[in-house]
């Protein structure tokens, strides 16, 4: 079965999209799939201009609408603009900022909007490529991860591909592997209109699937499976990684250095957040409640590694490294050696998604912290951990109670750990349910 992959993400510098996507790919091997196209997350989120999708790269016309519009200097300006305003007014600003310069794009915002420009792709006047992967493939599977929230753009044209695949070209299209956060009504309404076109709909955390009950067929449960990442496996033999990842410079991967790491005492994990430095969030600087959490964590708990899992996390974590002397496993880090890391750490505490797979599938509990959806709500209510959810944007406010909830994990020791692997080994098993339609 010929398979055209969409938003593969693997080219991210993200430990969670470069390990999820390359699990998935996996699961669509093991189900007899043959990957035959495949559209990157660059593409899924980068705004073309129409002269640019109908003329020949690099030509006159071309460089002639690149040129009349100059919109990165524009959106970086609005951006920056953006970032000024009050609290209060940045969420319902930003969501005017998307839908005026979605419409600078060949991609359509509203789902009224879907028919003419099927047509135009149809016409052969836009997404050429998409057009033809689709056409030329069995089944189109959508890799959503955390794409439909607000009003983003990779989210739209997820939902755009289904539409064309479903109604245009009668290929068959799976949603899988995703969060759904549809808070946005011009998200939810595409959701609404499109999830019922789908052959499958499979949410990777029960958040998702509950809120999104009221657009898909049947019940919650039905379509509730789990991350890809989830069917990863840490190194089994503790002491003998210990011996390897304890060698000086190992996990030195430039410009981050994790000097003073021992792998062979214990030790606690520490992430950021991809709600920060959002222009539709409240702004916040949260870097003097993570060098007051990481002082009592070390009081309290355990030596503090900080785990930069992004970019945007060692541009917060580089600073407080290099003034603390706290080691740093950087974003450049191969995702095999971070989930290593993650999975034999005391507790691991952030507002991130998939390093927090990384973390349980060791048996590692997880103190998480809100994140730019409602997913690490869901992957507490899906470990099984009666446990709040910090606001990271208060992270101050929250230090204490983090540090007492992290001791009391560490506390409880092998008896949690094992209760947490066994979950995610049946996790690992509910996310076989993203490929289903491919056995």
């Amino acid at each position: 079965m010929n398979v055209f992959f969409v938003n593969d993400t693997t080219t991210s510098s993200n430990w969670g999209c470069r390990g999820t996507t390359r699990a998935l790919r996996g699961l669509v091997d093991d189900a007899g799939g043959e990957i035959t196209h495949t559209l990157f997350l660059e593409s899924m989120d980068d705004p073309r201009r129409l002269g640019e999708a109908v003329f020949e790269p690099g030509s006159f016309p071309a460089r002639l609408s690149k040129f009349a519009f100059q919109q990165a200097d524009v959106r970086e300006r609005a951006l920056r603009a953006l970032r000024a305003l009050p609290s209060t007014d940045r969420r319902g600003a930003y969501k005017r900022y998307e839908s005026l310069t979605g419409r600078w794009d060949d991609l359509p915002v509203t789902f009224a909007e879907y028919p003419e420009a099927a047509d135009a792709v149809e016409r052969g006047e836009r997404f050429a490529f998409e057009r033809e992967a689709i056409a030329s493939s069995d089944v189109v599977l959508i890799n959503g991860e955390g794409s439909v929230y607000d009003r983003q753009r990779k989210g739209r044209m997820m939902f755009f591909i289904a539409y064309l695949a479903t109604r245009r070209y009668d290929t068959p299209c799976l949603l899988v592997n995703h969060t759904a956060d549809l808070h946005d009504p011009v998200m939810n309404t595409l959701a609404e209109n499109v999830y019922p076109l789908l052959e499958d709909v499979v949410f990777r955390e029960p958040y998702s699937a509950r809120a999104a009950e009221h657009a898909v067929p049947g019940t919650a449960a039905d379509h509730l499976g789990a991350d890809a990442a989830f069917t990863y496996d840490p190194v089994d033999d503790r002491e003998r990684w210990a011996s390897v990842a304890g060698r000086d410079g190992y996990f030195d991967v430039w410009p981050d250095s994790a000097a003073g790491f021992d792998p062979d005492e214990p030790y606690v994990c520490v992430g950021g957040s991809s709600i920060f430095n959002r222009p539709d969030r409240p702004p916040y600087d949260p870097e003097p409640a993570y060098e007051q959490l990481c002082a009592r964590l070390e009081e309290e708990v355990a030596p503090v590694v900080l785990t930069a899992s992004c970019s945007s996390d060692a541009e917060l974590f580089r600073p407080l490294a290099e003034r603390e002397g706290y080691p740093l496993i950087g974003p450049h880090t191969p995702v095999r050696q971070a989930i290593d890391v993650l999975s034999a750490a005391e507790v691991y505490v952030s507002g991130r998604w998939h390093p927090s797979i990384y973390a349980l599938v060791g048996g590692t509990p997880i103190v998480t912290l809100t994140a730019n959806t409602h997913k690490t709500r869901g992957i507490v209510e899906q470990a099984g951990l009666d446990a709040p959810t910090f606001d990271a944007l208060s992270l101050h406010e929250a230090v204490e109670p983090i540090v007492e909830l992290a001791g009391s994990y560490a506390d409880r020791g092998e008896a949690l750990r094992e209760r947490l692997r066994e979950r995610s080994a049946e996790l690992a098993d509910d996310a076989g349910r993203n490929v289903r339609y491919l056995e």
